[in-house]
């Protein structure tokens, strides 16, 4: 499933929480500078009457800086592809920082014409804007081939990137408006509640000109790179991650099928295994015809002709209410006829008690159909707790298996094995039951893909990404998952205060995930 706009730019703005304070301060490092210099520029070629006389030697530091500025990202979104692959950020070398500072200058120059072009012709717009974010990463990352694994970057999630960057580019549109009335705004309430007269208060209206407009784009700018870097990353990860995991799958589905050819040449010299015990076939039949029997399936099957059981008992129900509801009118109309006799003119001692004993006898039906009702669901309930109480076969399960999986039992099973083992002496087995419980919780929570084949590290990373603000069971896991290990794959020692110790660490994992 590739992943969408929105989960990516979410992804994104929660990988910014995770990178080191000194990857903010490289990305610091190279786009303050520059920033700055680029405003002091701008400025003084719109005011300054004497701007040409050193505009080459400001325009060479200019594209110095600029050309560093890239190279500062590129390495900052390098570090964010670290954080998610699981590894710890670091400087990349000296080979590779020159590799990226020479495609960055050749490339990121061309930005502003080849967007421009792009956004004439609309359609590749979220490649290019794609590409030119993808570039120094794949620079960084690979020594060849980087701009064709670029353009296949940028070219793999076209929907998502649009809906990225039409996201993005209402975000841009906010916080510009958002700086561009804090300009105009603070000044005076500086003025209207601290009495303090600065120049931007004296300009008043004046301050809406070109000069805060040019100073607003280039500040917002510069605050979105960050969140454009981390969408590069995070683009690159799941995208290789997708065909890394295509590769992988095929080059597992060639050993299965050369280990089934080689097994099935093998099989006549083979000697005979021990036969597996037969199924017997009526027990099997039985079983499903109860399944298939209980309510949660019944309602599925076909009905045969002439069939009537699963609606009998409620016609019965019902013919039985309208007979009752006869007798009672019946016997209403036999005490209160429509002319009831003997009925003097003006006595209404008659017509009101007869009113009210009509009313009381309206009542008691009501009432009694109510009781009836409840008692036929009461136990409707009770019968059909009764059938679900049954006892459930457990599966027996050898946990020196390397092959067990958490799937195979839910949570308080494995927890009851882990008594079971412990309560015998065996803690090992215990403490592995403990670590097989703690993993299908996680799995029916959704915090991590059960799969036989997974290790403790990789359902520690999964963990990672899902438990970032979490970092309580982030420590929970590792340390049950150090205890365990110790034991099972080490050479430590399994005793009661180890297995304690283990469903200790493991329930507050649980609480705290």
């Amino acid at each position: 499933m590739k992943p969408g706009g929105v989960w990516m730019l979410e992804e994104a703005t929660g990988l910014l929480r995770e990178i080191p304070a000194r990857s903010w301060t490289m990305w610091l490092a190279g786009t303050l500078p520059f920033t700055l210099l680029l405003i002091d520029f701008l400025m003084d070629m719109m005011r300054s009457a004497f701007s040409a006389e050193g505009i080459v030697s400001r325009s060479l530091v200019l594209t110095a800086l600029f050309v560093a500025k890239h190279i500062a990202q590129g390495m900052f979104s390098r570090n964010c592809l670290q954080v998610l692959r699981g590894d710890s950020p670091d400087l990349p070398r000296a080979s590779a920082v020159a590799r990226l500072a020479l495609v960055q200058a050749a490339w990121q120059p061309l930005r502003w014409p080849v967007l421009t072009i792009a956004s004439i012709a609309v359609i590749p717009f979220p490649w290019v804007v794609a590409f030119l974010q993808q570039i120094g990463l794949s620079a960084v990352e690979r020594e060849r081939g980087f701009v064709r694994e670029s353009w296949q970057l940028a070219r793999a999630g076209t929907r998502a990137d649009s809906v990225a960057l039409l996201i993005l580019t209402l975000c841009w549109l906010l916080l510009f408006v958002n700086l561009f009335v804090l300009w105009l705004f603070v000044p005076m309430l500086l003025k209207s509640f601290f009495g303090w007269q600065t120049e931007f208060g004296l300009l008043a209206a004046r301050m809406m000109n070109a000069t805060t407009f040019t100073v607003t784009v280039i500040l917002t700018f510069a605050v979105m790179e960050p969140l454009f870097a981390a969408q590069a990353a995070v683009r690159a990860f799941y995208a290789q991650a997708l065909r890394g995991g295509e590769d992988l799958r095929g080059a597992l589905r060639r050993m299965a099928a050369g280990l089934l050819v080689g097994a099935l040449l093998m099989s006549g010299a083979a000697p005979l295994t021990a036969q597996e015990k037969p199924i017997d076939k009526a027990a099997l039949d039985k079983r499903i015809d109860e399944v298939l029997r209980d309510s949660e399936f019944s309602w599925k099957m076909p009905k045969q002709e002439g069939d009537k059981s699963d609606s009998q008992w409620l016609r019965g129900f019902f013919e039985t209410i309208a007979r009752w509801m006869q007798w009672l009118y019946d016997f209403y109309k036999k005490l209160f006829p429509d002319d009831p006799p003997n009925l003097e003119t003006g006595n209404s001692r008659w017509s009101v008690n007869a009113q009210l004993l009509r009313w009381a006898m309206i009542g008691a039906a009501v009432l009694a159909a109510g009781c009836v009702v409840l008692i036929l669901l009461t136990r409707r309930k009770e019968a059909k707790r009764k059938k679900t109480a049954e006892p459930v076969v457990v599966p027996a399960i050898d946990l020196e298996d390397d092959s067990v999986s958490a799937g195979q039992l839910v949570e308080d099973e494995w927890l009851r094995m882990a008594d079971q083992y412990a309560s015998g002496g065996d803690f090992r087995l215990a403490m592995r039951a403990v670590h097989l419980a703690g993993l299908r919780y996680l799995g029916e929570k959704g915090l991590v893909t059960l799969q036989p084949a997974k290790t403790g590290m990789e359902y520690g990373r999964e963990l990672a990404r899902r438990l970032r603000d979490v970092p309580a069971a982030l420590s929970g896991y590792g340390s049950g998952l150090r205890q365990y290990e110790v034991v099972w794959y080490g050479f430590g020692a399994a005793q009661a205060d180890t297995y304690r110790s283990l469903r200790t660490t493991w329930e507050e994992m649980r609480r705290n995930a």
